[in-house]
């Protein structure tokens, strides 16, 4: 898994050959504070280079480019020199995410009806509805696949799988096929190969439990900022206990989850609540 532990930013102020002033900031990252900061400034030398040899700006640095610069909440190893094989870290809107090294997520949506359907769902009630189709398409990829046991969520948007007793490599092929077989998210895909992990969020989203989006950027910056990104934790904190993040369905095959796996998924279970009667966000 790529989650580093630091981070820092670099700044400065840059005049271009048409004398526009430019206000730029890079991150970097690594596992402590002086490996960040050095990263970041090789990375700032680079952006000027690139805007005086007359390159487009870089805008923005693609979320596909970089690891996650996300708080990092838990470590779960085997003993304290081991690699870990998950973490707890919590993402740029609040919410807890669960990454792991070896036990694989998917999430795939489902489609909102469209009016079309709706009409011809109401004269011919046996037409499935896109949660029923999507469902049935999703039993049949992994039944087909055949080579694991899977545990099947609901989402409040779509549909989540988790494979129980085997292992797979995030940037695999084995699970870039499976994933693109049972219609996950393209973007979710190439997030696994370039973050070397799997990826599933264990609390609300902010917006759909009344508590709104988080101030400021992880790492704060100063105690100002700390303090009114901790009295938003905890409101958020108190709106998301009313809800699920997923709610448990089916198991696809016979095997039972053991060692590693069986932590993580019930790390999971207790945290996205998925065998309470909540609703979902």
């Amino acid at each position: 898994m790529h989650i580093p532990k630091a981070w820092a930013k670099a700044r400065t102020q840059l005049t271009t050959k048409d004398e526009r002033q430019l206000a730029l900031a890079v991150w970097g990252w690594g596992e402590d504070p002086f490996t960040a900061r050095t990263q970041a400034e090789r990375r700032l030398e680079r952006v000027i280079w690139r805007i005086r040899q007359g390159e487009s700006f870089p805008f923005e640095y693609g979320y596909l480019s970089r690891p996650p610069r996300e708080e990092i909440v838990q470590t779960l190893a085997a003993a304290p020199d081991d690699a870990p094989y998950g973490m707890v870290t919590r993402n740029r809107y609040g919410a807890l995410v669960l990454n792991t090294a070896r036990l694989l997520f998917l999430d795939v949506d489902i489609p909102r009806p469209d009016f079309m359907l709706q009409l011809r769902r109401f004269f011919v009630p046996s037409i499935p509805s896109p949660s029923e189709a999507v469902l049935a398409k999703l039993r049949a990829a992994l039944r087909q696949y055949g080579k694991a046991t899977f545990r099947l969520y609901r989402t409040a948007s779509g549909l989540r799988a988790l494979a129980v007793d085997r292992e797979f490599e995030p940037a695999g092929e084995e699970a870039a096929a499976l994933m693109k077989a049972t219609g996950t998210d393209p973007w979710f895909i190439r997030l696994c190969s370039v973050q070397k992990s799997f990826r599933a969020r264990l609390t609300p989203k902010p917006w759909r439990c009344g508590s709104g989006l988080p101030p400021g950027e992880y790492p704060h910056a100063d105690e100002a900022s700390r303090k009114a990104y901790a009295d938003w934790l905890q409101r958020y904190q108190s709106a998301g206990a009313k809800y699920a993040t997923c709610r448990y369905l089916e198991t696809i095959g016979s095997a039972s989850p053991r060692g590693d796996a069986a932590k993580l998924i019930a790390l999971h279970d207790k945290h996205t609540r998925c065998s309470e009667s909540l609703p979902l966000a």
